[in-house]
This record gives C-alpha cells, structure tokens and sequence, in this order.
C-alpha cells in the first residue's frame, strides 16, 4: 500500500475529488483487511497518519456514503479507521490509568500516527491486561486469554533476526508447494546451531484429505542462501503428528489458505511466524509481522495478529439421508456389519454413558458402537486427559471400551499414542474439530435423540463440511430405519 506524501509546507485545501479518489484508490486494499482482527498494524497506522496530514476535514468517504455494501467487519474496520482520523486530526493523547478497553481499542493508533517518531503502544503490557480473563484482540502481543495453544516464535526473543533472510516467507511456501503440496505451517526459527532457518510444513496428500490419510511434513532449510532449498522430513513422533494433524484441519476449516494469508500481510513488513490457530471458537491463522520501519529510522516492531480463516459459521441440524454423501470430508463408516438389530441388544444408550464416563474420564471427543474381532457389540468412548479447549499437542488420548449388552457398562481403558499413528492423528483431529463446533459431543448425541424420536444413537464423530465444524451423527430409527444427521 503506498500513499504519496504531501510536502509538509504545503498548505491543505479540501479536495472532494481527491478525496474520492483517495478513498476509491485504496478500498480494494482496506477490504484486504477483513479478516484481521481488529488491532492496528503500523502500515495502518502510517495510512492514518498519512490522511491526517493529506486533509483533516475529510467528508465521509463515498463507500461509507453511497450504494456500495461492504462485509460487516469492513465496516468495523472504517469506524475505526474514522475514529482514528479524528483522534490524530484532533491532537495526540497520552494512555492514562482511567482509559478503558474500548477506549484503548480505537487509541492504540494513536501512537503510531501522523509524525511517524513513535512506536506503537502496548496498551496491555502498561495496565495488565493480558492474562486477565479476557481475550483482548487489541494487544500488540497475544493475549494468553486468546490463546488456545503455548506456540510461541522460537527466534531468541530477538525476531529482527528473520530481517536475515534473503528468502521471504511466501517465497518459499512458493517454492515448496510446487513439489511438496499446500502449506499447513510456516516459520523462521533458530536451529539447533543458532543459525535462522526457514521451516515450511506441507500436507503432502493435499489439503482436501483429512490428516489420519494425509502425510505430514517440514521442509526446512537456510533463508539466507541465495537459493532456498531445504531437507524434507515426514513426521513420526507424537508432538509433530498432534500439532500438524491440528495444523490441517484448522486449514480445511478456513477458506483461505495459509500462503494467501502471509502474502496480505507482507505488505506491511516482514512475516516470521504462520500458524493456524483458533480465537474464540474461530479458525484461523495467527500470524507475527516485523512492521517496515518508519520514515524516521526507528527500530522494527513485532506485532501479532489473528487473521479470521473465513470458514463458514452456519449452523443447523440436518437429516443427509442414509450417510454423508459425496461430501464426506473423511473416509470413515459404521462398523456394525449389516444387521443393525444388533444394537438393541445395548443395555446403555449413548448419552447414558457419555454421562456416566465423562465424570470420571473427562470430555469425549468420539464415540460409537462397533462390532469387536469377536464379532460381538462394543461401546467406545474417547475421552481427553485435559480440559476440552487445550490443543491436541498438550493432550493425551484414550479409548474407553466395553460391553454395552452387560449390567453395568465398566470398559477398558487405553491409550492412544505413537507407533499408532491412525488413531493418534484421527483423535487430534476429532479434538480440533470439538473445539471449533461450539457444542459438545454429548450435546450432539442428544440433540440427534430428540430430532428422531425413538431412535438410537450408534455412531458420533465429529466432521467438517464446507468450512464448518459439527458431528456426524447415525441413528437407527424405531422402524429400522437409518438417518445420517450433521450437527453443527
């Protein structure tokens, strides 16, 4: 985004023409915004300040005036954007103890605006609000309250390092993706020598597959060669499998893809750091820039900023037929044979033991009714070893077994972990997925026992289609027959 500057001698006239094209130049660029959350970045800082000294008695602009509709959170960001304008025109003001989050929100421009001699102002760190309880999307850093993981860059508290690099990032998620597939991850980081690596993770299947088929990888290598051209390597270990299956399908969750996001955001300096991520029950992309420095020499600042994926946020209960279609988004089935009568054999029904193991196992992140090797019924629970919103990476996995047909339903505990690797990816996946749905999988299968009356819960696991987390649900019918149900 480039905005030419006017001498500082010359004297501001109102220019309604100018500022139309003003405005009409830059509103493709503005609309490039939505997405991110509002929290300011220095380039819109210097945007800011650059109208401030083009003309302090704007009008509003056309597309705020006239015909044209804009997304709900590109008119969020023009009332901040006019806010900041009248705040910068009006007089700069200092941050005191009695300033209020909302308050802070639209002032933390403030300190990177029109003579461009200070740095932008973390509102946060001055009154203690990170960690407070609150997600403050506002912070220069992340706010720990926005977090759903502990990632945090890995640079030795100095990113300006990644200035180094003669190798940007979307340069070289370019280069891998024309051999190695869609990017999940992609960050500069210290190697174990001290030397700046760039290390770029690919889906080597594609990103329309889910991660129990997928092949997981990192491509990794020296940024500041004159050609990038790092060493692949696929993922067994526990951490790496967790974290990149979490990594896929918070992509899968977004319309937007990583190397889209970090293009957009290189406009206004150098991106370090691009990992998918979840804010509040969204997906998304949180993402650390060294933003260009200003006119006067100062040094880089890193700011953080989630970047919204963009996937859908629908909601409904929906009745798909006898199975998921050709929009199944894994390859996934009942294993009941074809004789479901077999499930009325079941003493328990899916909601009674979720409730009976979630008290003393924690949430459950699957759960179904299959037939054993020895061909007789079985109930298997997935419960989590944390509290349901940790990330996959931080959790353990088990599988809760047993005899459904007995008295007492008391299954057998197991645990899900690495050689494994079917059933560790699929479980950070279903986990990803709970945590992006906004209802519970207990939720779900009650929700599914109300919407088919007499009927009889046998399989739920959590699934995506079309941008949008929920539960594919099955449920044999009173009269035998089967319903497929998407809860989301």
């Amino acid at each position: 985004m480039e905005i030419r500057q006017r001498d500082k001698h010359q004297p501001v006239e109102r220019n309604e023409r100018a500022e139309a094209a003003f405005f009409a130049a830059h509103a493709p660029a503005v609309d490039d915004l939505v997405g991110l959350s509002l929290r300011p970045d220095s380039s819109t800082f210097r945007l800011v300040g650059q109208c401030c000294r083009f003309s302090c008695d704007f009008a509003a602009p056309p597309s705020l005036t006239g015909e044209r509709k804009v997304p709900m959170s590109t008119n969020r960001f023009f009332a901040l954007f006019a806010s900041i304008l009248a705040a910068g025109c009006g007089g700069e003001s200092t941050p005191d103890g009695s300033t209020t989050k909302d308050e802070a929100r639209a002032q933390a421009s403030l300190e990177g605006k029109a003579d461009g001699t200070r740095h932008l102002f973390d509102f946060c760190g001055t009154y203690g609000w990170y960690g407070d309880g609150v997600c403050d999307d506002f912070c220069l850093d992340r706010d720990p309250d926005c977090a759903t993981d502990d990632r945090t860059p890995e640079l030795g508290g100095h990113p300006g390092v990644a200035r180094d690099a003669r190798t940007t990032m979307s340069a070289g998620i370019t280069l891998s993706e024309a051999h190695y597939g869609p990017t999940i991850e992609a960050k500069y980081e210290l190697g174990d020598d001290g030397k700046l690596s760039l290390s770029i993770y690919p889906a080597g299947k594609g990103v329309a597959l889910d991660a129990e088929r997928n092949l997981l990888q990192e491509l990794a290598g020296d940024p500041t060669a004159a050609t990038f051209a790092g060493a692949l390597e696929v993922f067994h270990d526990q951490e790496h499998l967790t974290r990149s299956a979490r990594d896929l399908t918070l992509v899968q969750l977004s319309r937007a893809t990583l190397l889209q996001t970090v293009r957009r955001l290189e406009r206004y300096g150098r991106v370090y750091w691009a990992i998918p991520t979840i804010q509040e029950g969204r997906a998304g992309y949180g993402v650390y820039v060294l933003a260009d420095n200003d006119r006067d020499g100062h040094a880089d600042q890193s700011v953080y900023l989630f970047v919204d994926g963009g996937g859908s946020a629908k909601r409904q209960l929906a009745d798909l037929g006898t199975g998921p279609g050709a929009a199944a988004s894994d390859a996934r089935t009942p294993e009941l044979g074809d004789d479901l009568r077999v499930l009325r054999q079941s003493r328990i029904t899916m909601s009674q033991a979720l409730r009976q193991l979630e008290a003393q196992h924690g949430p459950a992140i699957e759960a179904k009714f299959e037939l054993g090797d020895d061909g007789k019924l079985s109930l298997s629970i997935y419960p989590v070893s944390e509290p349901i919103g940790i990330d996959a990476q931080r959790q353990r996995f088990f599988e809760l077994a047993g005899d459904p047909t007995a008295a007492t339903f008391a299954p057998e505990q197991a645990e899900l972990k690495v050689p494994d690797e079917e059933h560790l990816t699929r479980a950070a996946r279903d986990l990803t997925l709970v945590q992006t749905a906004r209802m519970t999988l207990r939720a779900a299968v009650e929700a599914a026992e109300r919407k088919v009356t007499g009927g009889f819960v046998y399989w739920a696991i959590p699934t995506l289609r079309d941008t949008r987390a929920g539960y594919g649900v099955y449920v044999y019918g009173a009269d035998g027959a089967v319903h497929y149900l998407f809860i989301s």
